[in-house]
């Protein structure tokens, strides 16, 4: 029998399988990014479908299959499994290339955690994990989770400094003089935001640049 490998996980999206089943596309801290097949998990009485649902945190059992993994359990982190519930149309904008980082309109909130998770399947490169990319996603997720005090421009400069350190922590941008202990894992805090807010537009020029670079 195959051993059942078990590690915090960040649901990017999903698909349907057959009639009552789903693939999963997971961000995991022990695995790397995978595909997991859940069976059965859209039916009423599926105790998976209660901790799979896309953008939320969670700690994850799979099983290697032949092709792909199986998910097996899913239970809920504190705080972390609590999150925005995107739309589908914010679903939709928020997987667009062209609005990765800074983007206007009273649903800022709902379509970035889209738009953070579109990111890390386009730059994550399969079963290769990345523990400290991992452990700083969850961190600042948790962070946006438990600070819904947050403002617009605040939530702004929140999603700049992330994909900034995501490209960072994945080689696509090196060390910046203007914002480098922000984006070394400082952690992120409201007193943080504020002190980024004008080094924002640079942040985004850094990220852009990366992008269009990285031709991902």
């Amino acid at each position: 029998m195959y051993p059942i490998r078990t590690t915090p996980g960040f649901i990017i999206d999903s698909r349907p399988s057959g009639e009552a089943s789903k693939v999963f596309s997971i961000f995991t801290r022990d695995l790397g990014l995978i595909w997991a097949v859940a069976q059965g998990v859209r039916l009423e009485k599926s105790k998976l479908r209660y901790h799979t649902r896309e953008y939320s945190l969670g700690i994850f059992s799979f099983v290697r299959g032949k092709e792909v993994w199986r998910l097996t359990s899913a239970q809920g982190v504190e705080k972390g499994d609590q999150r925005v519930e995107p739309t589908e149309a914010q679903k939709e904008k928020g997987k667009s290339k062209d609005t990765i980082a800074i983007e206007k309109g009273e649903d800022y909130i709902g379509e970035l955690l889209p738009r953070i998770a579109s990111l890390l399947k386009r730059l994550l490169n399969g079963e290769d994990p990345h523990p400290e990319l991992f452990d700083g996603i969850q961190d600042v997720l948790t962070f946006l989770n438990t600070h819904p005090e947050l403002n617009q421009d605040q939530l702004k400069t929140f999603e700049s400094l992330l994909v900034l350190r995501i490209l960072h922590q994945l080689g696509y941008v090196g060390n910046v003089s203007e914002f480098e202990a922000a984006i070394k894992g400082e952690a992120i805090t409201v007193e943080l935001l504020n002190a980024c807010t004008p080094l924002r537009t640079l942040m985004n020029q850094h990220i852009n640049k990366a992008l269009k670079e990285s031709q991902l």
